[in-house]
This record gives C-alpha cells, structure tokens and sequence, in this order.
C-alpha cells in the first residue's frame, strides 16, 4: 500500500506539472524582401515538424545577425554561401573580421537574384545601365559586392553609372518603388518584384553566360553560377529565356549550439520539404537530398549525424 502511495503521489505531482516546454530558438533573418520570405517560412516549417520552437529574430541586413550567431547570441541564422563563406574565412566583405563559430546546417535553395528595371524604361543590358541612376552601397557591403559582380560580368565598372547611394537592400527596393533610381537587385520570383510589376510593369535583365564573364562575377560572387529561367516559369518579367544569378542559400547555427537541437531542426527540414517547396518560386530547387551539399563550411555535427542516417552524407 504505501508503495502504491508513493506511485499515486509521483503521478499526480507530474500531471500538476502541465506539458514540458517546447526549447524555444531565435532564427536571424531579414526585415524585407527574399531572405525574410525563407526565414518565416522555414521557422514555420520547423515549429510545425519538431518539438523546437524556432522565431524569426527580423534585423536589416544579413551582416547584423552573422556576428550573433557567432558569439552565442542567437542560435541560427540565413545567408547566401557567398556572405557565409566570407564571415567563416574573415575575407572579401568580412575582411578582418572573421566568424570562425559558424557551423552549416543546411543547404537550402539554389537562391536566384537579378537586377530588374521598368519595363519601360528602355533598358534591355548591363551595359545599357551606364548613365542611369543604380544603387550602390557601402563598400564591404553584401550590396557592394553583388553590384560590382553583375557589372563584372559585363566587363564594366561603376565609373559610367550616377551612384545613388542606399544603406541596404529595403531602402534600394523602396527607391525603385519610388522612381529614384532605375534598376534593383531582387530574389526572382520574390514578393516585392511581383508588386513592382503589378504597379509598373518590370523587365529581369539578362546575364552573359561565357566562362569568362561567370569568372569575372565569381571575384566578387565566389561559387556563384548561373542558370536560364524561361517563359514557363510564370515569373512576371521574364518573357523570354533569361540568364539570372545563382548562390546557394544556407541555414547555419552556431558551433555551441547543441547537436540534439541542431538535429531536430535538420530533421524538421528533411520532412518538410514538399510544404516549402510549394510555397512559391522562391523555395524552387529546394531538394532534401542536397540539404548536406559540400560549400567549404564546416557542418555541424548535429547534421552530421542525421544526414548519416539519412544515408546522404559523403565522407
């Protein structure tokens, strides 16, 4: 009888206690534009499928949560490869200031980008930009090094074009909203570019596709490629094949953070690939079976081990 007290006793004082409290995890994102899209949708797609709870931590710029990351104070962030390779090495826009506590979780999308103009505005090229009004922005800034790799991959530089200098990438797209300058930097297929051209109409411009003019865009955009999107896409702006950019998008986390909560947050990716990749041009590409493909960051080995039991992890 006592025992079967002390069974009674241990029972209840669990069932006072109410469920256990799901770990809560900041996710660093963006306020606008694509990288914000990728970030709420992938913490939803993560709280749904695990016990982790994971919240968009919404800054101006990539560059302003890279560092949180790295000192412990949020535990994952997003980035293109070619911000996150920079951070890790301490090189290029990260020059001197290296962020050796990053870890890849996961690579995500192929991440397209191009410049867009309006659809009026008489601007077919590149080359066409000389003269007109682009956005440029501090130097280091992820901005900076996009903007210098498109004109590289026409063989100019900035030295034709009316500079008009933006802070970051939402003050660049609400200055194409606006009329203030001519062209814009987008995620293709994001929002903001579909409500551009509802409002005026846009035009993507086209990328040299030789070997010499993707080597020209790589010294800026390491590991950088390009791909064609056509017609069929349904993309507004693109009316015929057209060449865009391409890095790959990352989750990453920091070195710290614990393999079991790294786990669960790949596991939850894994599972949940059908639902993000229906969410829109901006998840197309997205493959679970590339999630532990090879960019030269160190991966977690939360990820690790569950890309192993996946059987998709190369040695």
């Amino acid at each position: 009888m006592r025992y079967t007290g002390l069974i009674a006793a241990a029972l209840a004082a669990v069932l006072s206690a109410g469920p256990v409290a799901a770990e809560v995890a900041a996710l660093g994102s963006t306020q606008k534009g694509g990288t914000s899209q990728v970030g709420r949708s992938l913490a939803a797609a993560i709280s749904e499928a695990s016990d982790l709870q994971m919240r968009p931590q919404e800054l101006a710029n990539t560059a302003d949560y890279i560092p949180l990351v790295n000192a412990g104070e949020m535990e994952f962030g997003i980035s293109n490869i070619v911000q996150l390779g920079y951070a890790v090495s301490g090189t290029g826009m990260s020059e001197g200031r290296p962020n050796p506590n990053l870890r890849m979780v996961a690579t995500l999308m192929p991440f397209r980008n191009a410049y867009v103009v309006r659809r009026d505005s008489g601007i077919e090229t590149i080359a066409d930009l000389e003269g007109k009004r682009v956005p440029v922005f501090a130097e280091r800034a992820l901005g900076d090094y996009v903007t210098r790799g498109y004109f590289a991959n026409a063989g100019l530089g900035l030295d034709g074009v009316e500079g008009v200098a933006v802070p970051n990438f939402p003050r660049m797209w609400a200055a194409f909203a606006e009329g203030s300058v001519d062209v814009a930097i987008v995620v293709v297929g994001a929002g903001n570019s579909r409500e551009y051209d509802a409002s005026f109409g846009i035009r993507y411009l086209s990328f040299e596709d030789s070997p010499e003019a993707v080597a020209r865009m790589n010294e800026y955009m390491p590991q950088s490629y390009l791909a064609e999107v056509g017609p069929d896409a349904k993309i507004p702006g693109i009316d015929e094949p057209t060449n865009v950019n391409v890095f790959d998008y990352t989750l990453f986390a920091g070195k710290d953070v614990s393999d079991d909560m790294v786990y669960a947050a790949t596991k939850a990716l894994w599972e949940k690939q059908a639902d993000l990749v229906a969410q829109g041009p901006v998840w197309s590409g997205f493959a679970r079976e590339r999630m532990g493909k090879d960019l030269g960051v160190e991966y977690h080995p939360g990820a690790i081990r569950f890309y192993k039991e996946m059987g998709v992890w190369a040695e």
